[in-house]
């Protein structure tokens, strides 16, 4: 069987780079699965960078920006067969200072602009190390007990994105980064989504609100718990294609909000005409009115 190749962007400042000391036993879970390395960091991502690329990995972009044509190339490799992970931090793009939210809506997530917080159960004081105990039903969770995430954003979601990582229904809340005073400020309480999955196209999409899940940190790194078997679950998910079915549904959605935009276009040419004819009928009354008078 070839090897999948996973290819880590580092133009545009990633945080993720395998090559430090960091992320080096990350490294070493990438190297036992076998995959093929590549990484680039002086090019911008094209069609024929992100050729023969298994697994595309945006690592956490700082103090720069993605292009609308970098923007949809990535759309269009997804969406023949490439499969994508996005890895956001807290503060989202806004404290991050990038544009992952101009890539990841297409894909029905959103990196929202907080820190997700609980109590710590030890001492009952706030804290941003997350615990994460129950699980959805889905492959990317399957066999895990529990998984630490620390310092990470929430992820809203639609387009039939699915959470594989949220926090409990109560004892989260996220707090919000207010430019003007540099302090952070809570928000209601209630479940956090930190983690995600979709499909689109003949691609798979994960998208992350935390990096340090990969790193070797003791607290909520990538030996903490089961976050290793949660990395490689993912992985294992990515590599493994779409079906046809769900291609053929999303091919089908496509048509139809394609569909959709065309009723929409028509509408609004008939509006324009329907106001231009009523403007002309003015216009010709105004006329008359001015040759009476």
């Amino acid at each position: 069987m070839q090897r999948k190749t996973i290819f880590f962007d580092l133009n545009h400042n990633e945080m993720l780079n395998i090559e430090e000391k960091d992320f080096s036993d990350f490294l070493g879970l990438i190297q036992n699965l076998n995959l093929k390395i590549k990484k680039v960091e002086n090019k911008a991502l094209t069609k024929k960078v992100l050729e023969d690329v298994d697994i595309l990995v945006i690592g956490n972009p700082i103090n720069d920006y993605f292009s609308n044509i970098e923007i949809k190339e990535i759309l269009d490799y997804v969406r023949i067969g490439g499969n994508l992970i996005l890895i956001s931090e807290y503060g989202g793009d806004s404290l991050q200072k990038t544009n992952l939210n101009d890539l990841a809506p297409n894909f029905g997530i959103l990196f929202e602009k907080n820190l997700i917080k609980a109590k710590d159960s030890s001492t009952n004081n706030p804290s941003n190390i997350i615990n994460i105990q129950n699980f959805p039903n889905k492959n990317v969770v399957n066999g895990l007990r529990e998984v630490i995430i620390g310092g990470t954003c929430s992820l809203f979601l639609n387009k039939g994105a699915k959470p594989i990582l949220q926090t409990d229904t109560t004892g989260a809340w996220s707090e919000i980064y207010n430019v003007t005073t540099g302090e952070w400020i809570r928000d209601n309480e209630k479940q956090q989504v930190i983690a995600a999955c979709t499909e689109f196209g003949q691609g798979k999409v994960i998208a992350l609100g935390d990096i340090d899940i990969f790193s070797k940190d003791n607290n909520f790194g990538i030996n903490s718990v089961d976050n290793q078997k949660f990395i490689q679950n993912i992985f294992n998910w990515l590599i493994e294609p779409v079906k046809r079915p769900d291609v053929m549904t999303f091919i089908l959605e496509q048509m139809g909000n394609v569909q959709n935009s065309i009723k929409e276009f028509h509408l609004t040419i008939n509006n324009i005409i329907e106001t231009m004819g009523i403007l002309e009928k003015r216009i010709s009354y105004l006329e008359e009115r001015t040759k009476q008078d």
